[in-house]
C-alpha cells in the first residue's frame, strides 16, 4: 500500500512539475511578446531571448520541479537526483558528444523536410531575426551558448527525462515511455516548426535514459546538438576556417547532388546507431560485472531456483543491481501501476493545452 501511494504521489508531482513548465513557457512568451524589448538589433534580440529563457529554464523547468519532487514528494536532495536519473557519471557517457554531432546533422534534415511540408499546406514563416554584428562579439556567442545549449540541456532534460520518465516507466514499458516522452517533448515546445523533430529527439533521449539508467548521456547529446546550431551559425556568418561555409555546402548538395546528401544522412544514422550500441554494450558489461561480484557472496535456493543475497533484504538494491529475476525467480514480472483518471487528468489537460498552442502557432504565427 505504501508503494502504491508513493507512485500515486509521484504521478501528481510530475503533473504539477509539468504544469510549471507549460505555464512558464506560455506566460513568458506572452510577456516577451508584449514587452517588445528587442530594439531591432542583435543585442536587443539576445536581451529578449534572455528575458524568456532565463526564467523559463532556471525557474519553471528546474527550480520549481525540484522543489515539488523534494517537498511534495517527501525526498531528500540525493533522492531527488536519483529519482531524476542523475546517477554516477560513467566515462563512456562521453560518447554522447559525437552522437550529438550525428543527431544535429539528422535533425537539420528532418526539420528541413518538416518545414517544406508545412509550406505545402500554406504555412508561411517570416523570420524577423536581425543580422549578426559585422565584428565578432564573444559575449554574444557565449550568451547564445548559455541560453540555447547549456541551460536547455540541463533543465529540459531534468524536467522531461528525469522524474517524468522515472514515473512513466512504472506504468509503461520502454516502447510506451519512448513514444510518450517523444510526443510530450514535441508538444512541450508549443511551436509548430519544432514539434516534429523535437518529438523524434525526445524519443531518442528517452530511450537512452531508460536503457543507460542515467540522464547524463541525454544531457550531453542535447548540449552538443544545440551547441552545433549556435557555433555553425557564427562560423558561417564570420567565415571561420572550422565550420564556415557549412550551410552553403548543404544547400549546394541539396540542389545538385541530393544523392550525396542522402548518403551523408545514412552515414550519420549508422554512426549514431553505432555509438548508442557501444554505450549500451559498456553498460551491460558493467551490469554483468556487478552481478558476478554480488553472486560471489550469495546463496542459491535450489527448491525455488532463485538467488538469496547476503544481508538484509533490500528491494532498492535488487532493482539497482537489476537482479529481480535472479532473486525473485525466473518467472518474475514487474508489477505495473495502472493510474486512475485522477492521477493523469492534469497531464491530459496539459497535453490539450500544448496541442492547442501548437496549432495556434500554425494558424496565426503568434509568438514569433
Amino acid at each position: 500500500m505504501t508503494a502504491l501511494m508513493g507512485v500515486k504521489r509521484d504521478y501528481r508531482a510530475v503533473s504539477y512539475a509539468l504544469c510549471s513548465a507549460v505555464a512558464g513557457v506560455l506566460l513568458m512568451r506572452i510577456i516577451v511578446y508584449f514587452a517588445d524589448i528587442g530594439g531591432g538589433d542583435y543585442g536587443g534580440m539576445l536581451a529578449s531571448d534572455a528575458l524568456f529563457t532565463l526564467p523559463v529554464q532556471l525557474i519553471f523547468f528546474l527550480t520549481v520541479p525540484f522543489c515539488i519532487y523534494k517537498f511534495y514528494g517527501g525526498r531528500t536532495v540525493k533522492q531527488v537526483l536519483t529519482y531524476s536519473s542523475c546517477s554516477k557519471f560513467k566515462p563512456y557517457y562521453l560518447l554522447a558528444v559525437p552522437l550529438g554531432l550525428c543527431v544535429y546533422f539528422i535533425t537539420l534534415g528532418v526539420s528541413s523536410v518538416w518545414a517544406a511540408l508545412l509550406e505545402l499546406t500554406g504555412y508561411v514563416y517570416v523570420s524577423s531575426e536581425p543580422s549578426m554584428p559585422q565584428t565578432f562579439n564573444f559575449g554574444f556567442m557565449f550568451a547564445e551558448i548559455l541560453m540555447t545549449a547549456l541551460l536547455p540541456a540541463v533543465c529540459e532534460e531534468f524536467i522531461m527525462r528525469g522524474g517524468m520518465l522515472t514515473t512513466a516507466k512504472r506504468t509503461w514499458g520502454i516502447v510506451g515511455c519512448t513514444v510518450l516522452c517523444g510526443i510530450a517533448f514535441g508538444l512541450f515546445h508549443q511551436n509548430v516548426r519544432q514539434v516534429f523533430y523535437t518529438s523524434l529527439f525526445g524519443a531518442l533521449a528517452a530511450f537512452m535514459t531508460l536503457k543507460l539508467k542515467s540522464v547524463y548521456p541525454a544531457m550531453l547529446m542535447h548540449f552538443t546538438n544545440n551547441f552545433c546550431s549556435v557555433y555553425l551559425s557564427y562560423a558561417d556568418n564570420y567565415d571561420w576556417a572550422v565550420g564556415g561555409g557549412f550551410f552553403p555546402t548543404i544547400d549546394a548538395l541539396a540542389s545538385g547532388r541530393i544523392w550525396a546528401l542522402a548518403l551523408l544522412f545514412v552515414c550519420a544514422f549508422a554512426v549514431g546507431g553505432g555509438l548508442v550500441a557501444v554505450m549500451l554494450y559498456f553498460r551491460d558489461k558493467k551490469v554483468l560485472e556487478n552481478k558476478m561480484e554480488t553472486l560471489k557472496d550469495a546463496a542459491f535456493d535450489v527448491t525455488n531456483k532463485r538467488v538469496v543475497l547476503m544481508g538484509e533484504f533490500d528491494p532498492e538494491r535488487i532493482e539497482r543491481l537489476e537482479m529481480e529475476k535472479e532473486v525473485y525467480g525466473s518467472d518474475y514480472q514487474e508489477q505495473k501501476y495502472r493510474p486512475v483518471l485522477r492521477d493523469v487528468m492534469i497531464a491530459i489537460g496539459l497535453a490539450v493545452v500544448t496541442l492547442c498552442t501548437t496549432v495556434f502557432t500554425y494558424v496565426w504565427g503568434f509568438f514569433y
